[in-house]
Order: structure tokens, then C-alpha cells, then sequence
């Protein structure tokens, strides 16, 4: 029992000194300590998290550059297909005209 009383003590005492450690301005020689030998983790994980949401804003721009080729390639397929469709119907167009030049020159 004491020994789980003088745990939870220690284990009250640092978790108080780290949040105080984490204020701006250190004034104890205990919060100087902690920062001291933290800073470096904290600027490390703050660096890491700045790198990540670089990448995940890079990806996420990568993603709509991607999704706008692909919208530009679908209407350049769908316009090439229309064009196609009315060069053929100008053809079959054609081919009916002169079927129908043909018709009327042999009923003559």
C-alpha cells in the first residue's frame, strides 16, 4: 500500500512538473531542467508534424491534379468520339447523295 501511495506521488510530482516545464517561460530550476532536455523532442516532433502535413497536402494536391487529367482526357475521348460521329454521318450523308444522283441519272 505505501509502496502504491509513494508511486502515485511521484507519478503526481512529474506529471505536474512536465505541464509546467511546458509553459513558455521556465522559472523553477526544475522547469529549466525539464525543458532543457525536452526541447529538443518537442522542436523534433513539431518538425515531424509539419513534414507529414507537407506530404499529406502534396499528396492531396497530386490527387486533384491527377483527377483533373483525368476529367480533361475524358472530354477530349468524348470530343474525338463526337467528331467522329459527325464525320461519319457526313460521309454516310455523302454516300446517300450520290445513291440518290445515281438513282435519278439511270431512271432517265
Amino acid at each position: 500500500m505505501k509502496k502504491l501511495l509513494v508511486a502515485s506521488l511521484v507519478l503526481v510530482m512529474a506529471g505536474a512538473s512536465a505541464v509546467y516545464a511546458a509553459s513558455s517561460e521556465p522559472s523553477t530550476y526544475t522547469e529549466k531542467f525539464l525543458q532543457k532536455h525536452t526541447q529538443k523532442i518537442v522542436d523534433k516532433e513539431k518538425e515531424l508534424q509539419q513534414q507529414q502535413k507537407a506530404r499529406e497536402e502534396a499528396m492531396e494536391k497530386q490527387r486533384q491534379e491527377r483527377l483533373e487529367k483525368q476529367e480533361a482526357f475524358q472530354k477530349k475521348l468524348e470530343a474525338d468520339k463526337k467528331a467522329r460521329e459527325d464525320a461519319q454521318k457526313a460521309r454516310q450523308q455523302k454516300i446517300e447523295k450520290k445513291k440518290q444522283l445515281w438513282n435519278e441519272l439511270i431512271s432517265d
